[in-house]
Order: structure tokens, then sequence, then C-alpha cells
């Protein structure tokens, strides 16, 4: 295997996302005597998308986390229209920076979780959801280029009619309501890991994640791919696919069974598709290897992976067993964040009640996401007894602290 890694590694200095400040829902801080004064000067336009958290402002507020479908739809035609207006505005350019990359991120997470819903109901899969799968990676190419200093150039264009065509059909269905947001939609964590996982996702042909928590990382992923990958005229990712289907999540409804949803997969790709199913987190694994069985009836090639994992209880003892080192072959060490504390914060966030939250506003500046308790090492030394899975395993987790301290030394 070519070492992608070593090549790509110098983008990691390159990165504005060094610069911010990220919080435990992967929101993004910047300093208030920075942003005031053009913050007030074009308010009627930010106080959409910003919320202040003294010191701070906030790149999230109540309207992120909207479960209402008319308020998130009205937000993204909000977007189509603000977007090029900061672009022409003469903003400071870390101001003007940070805006464009946090309404980026709002229309990411409005368009994924509309992809959740018209995935779900079939005549609406089959009027939206390939134009909605494109407009994903239109939006994750753009984020890729912020992210990497690139020179800020045209929002990526959406009908307006096409969002009145999707709204007017789900209220046909008496759709009324989406989730609230996608568990991955921290940016900072589908960077890390994507360096650490550049070499092995290569050697795929296809991402499939399950809907609707890892939503973003199939596209983002992608994206990052291409972006990284300019100077090697090689082979990437030919495309990304979603099922709907969890152990655990009771709103995962979708009008077909997953063993429907992989056999209309089977009619697209062939049998010898070497697939990546990635989800966002995982405590049993019990949700990944559910969707591989049912993947291995029609394809050969399944490598399973998710971004973070309950490590916790490697030392801790649980009301379930934790995921085994066998059950995944991409693994990270990067800890799961308990949806309980995650509930708490959003709710923080939204500015629905002013919560003495436990997460500290110090550790914003910091990338610390690996669980201290634990001796990876020698877990997994001592747990991992294929080789080769024992060599990605450790190699994973060694590329996982050499990047969070590369981009530490200017985070701090």
């Amino acid at each position: 295997m070519n070492d992608l890694y070593e090549t790509i590694k110098p983008f990691l200095n390159k990165t504005i996302l060094s610069k911010y400040k990220f919080g435990f829902a992967g929101e993004v801080y910047i300093e208030a005597d920075k942003f005031e004064e053009e913050y007030n000067q074009y308010f009627l336009i930010l106080e959409k998308y910003f919320s202040l958290k003294k010191p701070f402002y906030c790149n999230r507020n109540h309207t992120y986390y909207s479960t209402d479908i008319s308020e998130t739809t009205d937000l993204i035609k909000n977007i189509v229209i603000d977007a090029p207006i900061i672009l022409s505005l003469e903003l400071s350019y870390d101001n003007k920076r940070y805006i464009i990359f946090s309404l980026t991120e709002y229309m990411l997470s409005c368009i994924a979780k509309l992809v959740g819903v018209i995935f779900s109901y079939t005549n609406l899969d089959d009027v939206y959801y390939k134009e909605l799968k494109e407009y994903l990676i239109d939006l994750t190419d753009y984020i890729t280029r912020i992210i990497f200093d690139e020179e800020l150039n045209q929002f990526p264009p959406l009908s307006l009619g096409l969002i009145d065509s999707i709204i007017m059909d789900m209220k046909e269905l008496s759709i009324s309501n989406i989730r609230e947001y996608s568990e991955m939609d921290n940016i900072l964590i589908m960077f890390v890991t994507y360096f650490a996982l550049c070499d092995y996702i290569g050697e795929h042909d296809i991402i499939i994640s399950p809907l609707q928590g890892a939503a973003l990382i199939p596209p983002f992923y992608i994206s990052m791919q291409k972006y990284t990958n300019m100077m090697n005229k090689g082979s990437g990712l030919a495309g990304y696919e979603y099922v709907r289907f969890s152990k655990y999540d009771n709103t995962h409804y979708c009008e077909l069974s997953l063993l429907d949803q992989v056999h209309l997969l089977s009619h697209h790709y062939p049998e010898s598709t070497n697939i990546l199913l990635i989800d966002d987190s995982t405590g049993t694994a019990i949700t990944l290897k559910s969707i591989k069985i049912e993947l291995l009836k029609h394809f050969k090639k399944i490598s399973t992976c998710a971004l973070e994992y309950y490590w916790e209880g490697k030392i801790f003892k649980a009301d379930y067993q934790s995921f085994q080192l066998d059950d995944i072959d991409l693994i990270t060490p990067l800890c799961y964040r308990y949806f309980k504390i995650l509930e708490e914060h959003i709710e923080y966030l939204k500015n629905v009640q002013d919560y003495n939250f436990r997460y500290d506003l110090v550790e914003f500046s910091k990338i610390n996401m690996i669980y201290d308790k634990m001796d990876y090492c020698s877990y997994i030394n001592s747990n991992c007894k294929e080789p080769s899975a024992n060599i990605r395993t450790l190699n994973i987790y060694e590329r996982i602290k050499e990047i969070m301290l590369i981009l530490s030394r200017t985070n701090d």
C-alpha cells in the first residue's frame, strides 16, 4: 500500500481549522471582539446563523437545530440569498471566511436532514434523492476549499424551485418534522479521521453510511480525497450511498426494509464492488455488523469503520458490552460523545436554557478527543491478535495522535 498519508500530510499545515475553536457538538467559536463590529453592521443577515456566547460568537443557534420542515426550507432559501451577499461585502478576511464556512455548514446540515426524509419515502426518493446527493458533494467540495484557505468563489447554487417542490411533496405526505441534526456534523472530527484513514479509504470503490447520523461523512471524505489527491492521477472513490437502519434509533423509519435497500443497491453495483461501510459512532457495533451481514448477501468485499467509539467501556463496567476489536476493520481512538451530554450542550447552543454546562470554554482551543484513561497501545496489542489488523489499528492510532499534535500547535 502506498503511504498516501505521508504525501498529503503537508496539507495539515495549510488548514484554517487549526485557527478555530471547536465545541463539543462541532460548533465553531470566534472571539467576540474580532467579530462584534461587523456582526452588528450586518445584524439582520447574521443573526439567523450566529449567537453570542461570551466571550465568543458561536456559529450555531436554534435555527440550525430546527425540526420544523418549513423552518428548515426557509433557512435553505435564506442561505441561497445571503451567501452571495456576504461574499460581495467588504468584510475582514478572517470574518468573511468564518461566516461563509458557517453558512456552508448550515446548508450541509439542512440538505442532509432533507436527504434523511427523502430516502425514507419511495415517491420522494425517486424524484429528489440523486439531485440532493450530488448537491451534498458540491457543498463538501466548497467547504473543503474553504478549509484549505482557497479563494472564496461562488456559493454552490441551488434551485429555489426544487426546494419548493420538495416541501410541497412532503406536505402531501403529511411530513412536517425532520431530524434535529446529524450526529457527525463535526468538521474537525471528519477532517482528522480522513487523514488518519486516507490510505485505507482509497482501497475502496464506494462508501455506504447509515442515515441519519453518518450522512455527511461520505461526501466529505470524497471531497477531501479529490482535493488532497490532485497530484495523484490514480483512481478514487466512485461514489457513495446510504442505508436507513439502526438497532437503537427508533426514528429511523423507512418504507423499505434493510434487506430491500441492499437488494436495490445490488442492481447498481457489481458483486466485486469494494465497499467501505462507515458509521458516525458505535457502542456495541451491532448496527454495523447487522448492515454488513445484509451487504454480504450481495457483495464480497465489505470493510467496516466508525469514527467514534465507546472506549470507556474497556475500563468501566457498563450496562452493555462495548465493541470488540475484531468487530470492526478500521478503528480510531476517538471517544464516543455521550448523547445525554450532547443533548444538554445543544440546548445550550439553542439558548433554550442557560445551562451551567460542564464543558469548559477553555477547552475550545484544544483538540482533546482521545479518552485519556486508556492505554491504547497495550490494549490493541493484547486484544488484536491478527497481525495485519494489529498493525493497521496501531497505525491509525499513531496517525491521529500526530495529526492532533500538528493542529494543536497553532490551535493553542
